[in-house]
């Protein structure tokens, strides 16, 4: 953080959560910054990890999802717990909580978070109807659980509603408590935000294998009671029903965003305070940060941009430069065993994107790249089951030809020299297709479909095609490289550039000083060139032919002395030292040096 001329003042943050932690971490890290931060949570819980409140239905421990609470410890900061802020006054700077207390500020941080919406459907509130986003959500159908199984004198039956990565969790948490789980998903497969369809596949054969029921494409109509009033059954759009004893609804999440709302802040239409990229509102003195917040049109929905959010705005607030750079869609996480990482763009839907399996479900997992007509630049991928190396695919995203997504095109490819054609649609082998492709001179996908007829949905196909462009890509990179290399010394040799080197050292074979360095990066500085150490020796790299003359005077000055390794050395030729004048003023005249070639 920079240091800010005005100290930051009272700040009060509305909301205990995630979010507010990370931004009172990120605040007071400096011991001398000079603020006073106020906290008010409407939970009786300090600030823990929301995202894994699932596992207290099988048993976890509410105190292990806590965060690090050293954090609320510094004397400048205070944590008020179970007291809701009502009303901000934006003109007096004040905010009013549920208890009657008023606390002015000098700058407000909204982290309200968000709610967990419910189907608007008949029968949703009754007894046994769940949402879970809070410890005291999960310690509730905990209760009723224990209660209704002695009351039934039967392991349950549970129903959850909605496929996305919440709602598999809470799937799998009811399993772990013994609990017969169905999960009912309107979308036509599980995970439809982060998956594809295979990948999707995959995730539910891990849910089923482990007892877990799922039902696609299946609209919830109703809810029926029994005779004591409790959930006993769900009715579907298809006629169809299916018993349950416990529902819990996993449809989404909305912005906590009404007191914004009723202070006049601007406000997305479907949900969110509008934040910059600094997360400052439509208020200057009133940050947004985490759920509640939206960016360019779209909530801030995943734990890394929440974290980042609070991370730019505590650089507001203290005068930093830190920036929220936007959403980040790369997800990486275990569902029934199962590790699951989608990143970029997770299915090709950009023009001309292709997507290439390299490991189908059959081998036991399912990996995907996204790549470009060409082949030569990754936009995406899925990884299911096997997700190594998926650090290096992600940061490869965007970049041609990394070499970890050509070592993934190669990873099931067996020998490059089989005489068996690949598929039967393109009834080459692959040797045979690289051939074709370079005398054709077909280097996107688009091009080889057109001239042999590359059927789109045969995996084999793509993954071929994707390693013949891998390959001719390589050529064609080369062959560029060396077209640039020849124009540049080209260019350089018009410049009366002859790349040379050279190697600075004490005069009269003295040993080089503190000082000697200080001129010497001086000297780089002023002649424009480039400073390395090279096998213990200092070198200006990139001397032109013109400053041969001003190089020589000024290291003459200083008492250094330099030997020139020229872009011709090759050919035999050495300098060995300056010239006549410098022997003629008792300089050490250097002895040979070989010469080497151009770095």
């Amino acid at each position: 953080m920079k240091d800010n001329t005005s100290p930051p003042g009272e700040i009060v943050v509305i909301g205990a959560g995630m979010a507010a932690h990370r931004f009172v971490e990120h605040l007071l890290r400096d011991p001398g910054v000079a603020a006073r931060v106020t906290v008010i949570g409407d939970e009786g819980y300090g600030p823990y990890d929301r995202s894994s409140v699932a596992g207290i239905l099988s048993g976890d421990d509410p105190a292990e999802l806590h965060l690090d609470r050293s954090v609320f410890r510094d004397d400048r900061v205070r944590l008020i717990r179970d007291d809701r802020v009502l009303h901000i006054d934006r003109s007096a700077r004040t905010v009013r909580t549920r208890s009657r207390r008023t606390y002015s500020y000098d700058t407000l941080v909204l982290a309200t978070g968000s709610f967990a919406s419910q189907v608007a459907v008949t029968g949703a509130r009754l007894p046994g109807c769940f949402v879970l986003r809070s410890i005291d959500d999960a310690e509730a159908i905990k209760e009723f659980m224990e209660s209704r199984s002695r009351a039934l004198g039967r392991p349950l039956r549970g129903v959850v509603v909605g496929g996305g990565m919440r709602g598999l969790d809470v799937a799998v948490a009811l399993d772990e408590a013994g609990v017969a789980t169905t999960i009912v998903q309107y979308a036509d497969r599980v995970l439809p935000g982060r998956l594809d369809g295979v990948g999707a596949g995959v995730v539910q054969s891990a849910l089923e294998d482990r007892g877990i029921a799922v039902r696609t494409r299946t609209r919830t109509t109703r809810l029926d009671a029994d005779d004591s009033g409790a959930v006993t059954a769900l009715e579907f759009q298809d006629g169809t029903f299916q018993r349950a004893d416990v529902v819990v609804f996993t449809v989404g999440v909305r912005p906590r965003d009404e007191l914004a709302r009723n202070a006049g802040l601007d406000v997305h239409p479907q949900g969110g305070v509008l934040i910059d990229d600094r997360c400052v509102t439509s208020d200057p003195r009133i940050l947004a940060i985490g759920e509640v917040a939206c960016f360019k049109g779209r909530q801030v929905d995943a734990a890394a941009a929440a974290h980042s959010t609070a991370e730019a705005a505590a650089e507001r607030v203290c005068g930093g430069e830190g920036r929220f750079t936007g959403h980040d869609d790369h997800v990486h996480q275990s569902i029934a065993g199962i590790e699951i990482v989608s990143f970029g763009e997770p299915w090709a839907t950009s023009a001309g994107a292709v997507d290439v399996v390299t490991l189908a479900p059959r081998a036991g997992g399912y990996r995907k790249l996204v790549l470009s007509d060409d082949g030569q630049t990754l936009l995406g991928g899925v990884l299911v089951g096997d997700t190594s190396g998926h650090g290096g695919l992600r940061r490869a995203v965007g970049e041609r030809l990394r070499r970890e997504v050509a070592e993934e095109l190669r990873r099931t490819a067996g020998t490059q020299d089989d005489p068996v054609p690949v598929c039967v649609h393109l009834g080459m082998s692959s040797q045979e297709l690289l051939g074709a492709a370079r005398l054709g001179g077909l280097a996107t996908f688009s091009a080889v479909g057109r001239q042999f007829g590359r059927e789109p949905g045969c995996a084999r196909c793509t993954l071929a095609v994707a390693r013949v462009l891998m390959e001719t890509g390589d050529q064609i990179l080369q062959k560029k490289a060396a077209e640039v290399r020849g124009g540049r010394r080209r260019r350089l040799s018009d410049a009366g550039y002859d790349g040379a080197r050279v190697s600075v050292s004490a005069a009269a074979g003295g040993e080089l000083e503190p000082q000697h360095l200080v001129d010497i990066g001086g000297i780089a500085l002023d002649l424009g060139l480039s400073l390395q150490i090279s096998d213990s020796r200092i070198e200006l790299r990139g001397v032109r032919r013109a400053q041969w003359p001003a190089l020589r005077d000024q290291l003459d000055a200083v008492g250094l002395i330099g030997v020139r390794h020229p872009l011709h050395a090759r050919w035999g030729v050495v300098e060995e030292g300056w010239d006549e004048r410098s022997r003629s003023r008792g300089r050490h005249r250097s002895a040979p040096m070989r010469a080497e070639s151009p770095a």
